[in-house]
């Protein structure tokens, strides 16, 4: 099987593509397998990503300097208090979990491991793909020649499967190695990723298809490899922002929702409720009163683009929260930071409330004071309405007092 992966596909290292619906996507994967697996029963290994740029990074290397020593620490933990938690302490036949059965089961659950997941399922990988991707960026699927990986870095051309009882042992001495044991001293990972396929000892492995590749010591290491244009081909496929919304609506039709991913009865709950609740189908108008404009009150003002009844409720899809800041926390920041505060922050008891991110005021955040004629209320749980009858261009205004102390207006 020494050449099962050359083709057109496998002269660059990586491959960028880009598909706008289920269909097209399933073509271009289907065309990817038959130009690596002419001659064999093999699938491409796909890994769903919700965001376009993020790279092929495991958890445990993510904006952190994980390391061996912090792993072993990881899984320690988790081994120990994972029994009592799950099933998974034992198999059906009384066989205690490998070291690689209980790594497997981490990742799943998300704890910070070396490994990645992939599918043999494409679809699945699309799933994951734009599940939670709510359409304000590109998503991704990579797509690997796990083979042609394993060619390169084990010097064999095949995924071992290394928690399998019947593996020969010397298979599994080829990728022992990138995991193991805890503890263990003078130890050095393999620098580069392998792929290994795992046992079903979860009904989620199954049902998702999961293989994986573990990393070696580099935090980057299919980049490293794509440089040096050693590497099994990769190809990722791009799906625009724009398409992502119709292309979830599309693999749910075909059947490929929560339940599938996760077939166990929290994800049936999700997927009733969705069903029965909807997801909203409006433009980004709906339920828009007003907008910014030059106020001759104070600076910014927020004015109204149409008529406005009394008792409207204003700024619907405002739901981004209050945090609360200690005013102590604040005087050491620069004046115009300050500024941030004293303009925009509500002031009860020594603390300000403030949108999670000033990068994230919305038009609630600029309506102006008025103690003698506001036209707009705001209740406890700060959400606005219309006092009375609001004309279009008329700029909304509110007593400060109902939902502010009077206290410092800047940091002292």
């Amino acid at each position: 099987m020494a050449d099962e992966g050359s083709g057109a596909l496998n002269k660059m290292p990586i491959q960028l593509d880009s598909a706008s619906s289920v269909e097209e996507f399933g073509q271009k994967v289907s065309h990817i397998g038959r130009e690596w697996y002419p001659d064999y029963p093999l699938f491409p290994w796909c890994r769903g990503q919700e965001r376009s740029e993020w790279p092929l990074v495991p958890r445990l290397y993510r904006g952190t300097a994980g390391d061996l020593n912090k792993e072993y620490e990881i899984r320690e933990e988790f081994c120990t208090r994972a029994p009592a938690l799950s099933d998974y302490a034992k198999l059906s036949d009384d066989r205690v979990l490998s070291k690689w059965e209980w790594y497997f089961v981490m990742q799943h659950y998300g704890a910070p491991t070396r490994l990645l997941d992939w599918t043999e399922a494409p679809l699945v990988s699309l799933y994951f793909a734009v599940r939670s991707n709510r359409g304000n960026f590109p998503a991704a699927v990579w797509i690997l020649d796990a083979w042609s990986l394993n060619r390169t870095v084990i010097r064999r051309d095949e995924v071992i499967p290394p928690a399998d009882a019947g593996t020969l042992p010397t298979d599994r001495a080829r990728v022992a190695a990138w995991l193991p044991d805890r503890f263990k001293k003078g130890v050095r990972l393999p620098r580069f990723p392998c792929a290994v396929y795992p046992t079903h000892t979860m009904r989620r492995i199954g049902a998702q298809r999961s293989c994986f590749t573990i990393h070696g010591s580099a935090h980057h290491g299919f980049d490293e490899l794509a440089r040096r244009r050693k590497h099994a081909t990769l190809v990722k496929i791009e799906i625009p922002s724009w398409e992502v919304r119709q292309v979830r609506d599309s693999l749910e039709s075909y059947g490929i929702d929560e339940t599938t991913i996760f077939p166990d009865l929290e994800a049936l709950g999700r997927v009733v409720t969705l069903h029965w609740k909807g997801e909203a189908l409006c433009r980004p108008d709906d339920s828009v009163y007003a907008r910014l404009g030059r106020s001759k009150i104070h600076g910014v003002g927020v004015f109204a683009i149409r008529s406005i009844r009394s008792g409207t409720k204003l700024f619907n899809g405002d739901d981004d929260g209050i945090i609360w800041v200690d005013t102590r926390d604040t005087k050491p920041l620069s004046q115009e930071v300050k500024r941030l505060y004293a303009d925009f922050g509500i002031f009860k008891g020594n603390r300000y409330g403030c949108p999670p991110n000033f990068n994230r005021l919305t038009p609630a955040w600029y309506v102006n004071d008025s103690r003698t004629n506001p036209n707009v209320r705001c209740d406890k749980n700060y959400e606005f309405f219309a006092l009375r009858d609001i004309k279009r261009g008329e700029e909304l205004t509110v007593d400060y007092s109902q939902y502010n102390e009077e206290g410092p207006r800047e940091p002292a």
